[in-house]
């Protein structure tokens, strides 16, 4: 093996094991009460805003999310997170515009969440009521003589229909299901504004 590929193989030891991550996240983020801090450091209100908004649809900078979900998500879901908006002077009504903002960012992100957890917790659910019903179909005509490629085609149809249902639900919406944590866990953040 090659001296680089050696020294990659350490690295990946080192830095993909849970004691690393553990106490990177403690040294770096959580507080004594278990809570984590998160630090966002705004020069201008330039850097805050995003420039293509105004009057009552304004947004905040899109890198400003980017930076939220890079953040949060090396952390538990269950762990409440504090942002912390440094290094601009705001109002407080330009603290309360920012923070409402920001909560119906996350409140629209977990809607569209939603929604794509009902639509495939609804096709799982047709697929299973789609494969039993096949299922019945085919072990009553199992036992007639001339209906072979009828017995086929249920049993392609109930088998088809079960093995896609458990893997949206293995993969899918297991997927979703951790998504939706996630965003939950950024919904639920409290923002503060240090000077």
């Amino acid at each position: 093996m090659s001296e680089f590929k050696k020294k990659m193989q350490e690295k990946i030891k080192q830095y993909s094991n849970d004691e690393y991550l553990d106490g990177y996240i403690r040294s770096e983020y959580l507080t004594k009460d278990g809570d984590a801090d998160i630090y966002l450091n705004i020069e201008t209100l330039d850097d805050l805003f995003d420039s293509r908004t105004s009057g009552n649809q304004i947004e905040l900078n899109p890198e400003i999310y980017e930076f939220i979900d890079n953040k949060s998500s090396m952390l538990p879901s269950d762990t409440i997170l504090n942002l912390h908006i440094t290094g601009v002077n705001l109002t407080p009504k330009e603290q309360g515009i920012v923070k409402h903002i920001i909560k119906e960012h996350y409140a629209i992100e977990l809607y569209k969440v939603q929604k794509e957890f009902s639509k495939y917790r609804n096709k799982i659910v047709s697929l299973l009521i789609l494969g039993i019903i096949a299922l019945i179909i085919y072990f009553n005509i199992y036992f007639i003589e001339d209906f072979d490629l009828l017995l086929e085609a249920f049993a392609f149809l109930f088998s088809f229909s079960l093995w896609e249902a458990g893997d949206c639900y293995i993969y899918t919406l297991s997927d979703i299901k951790l998504e939706r944590e996630n965003i939950t866990q950024d919904l639920l953040m409290n923002v503060e504004f240090d000077d």
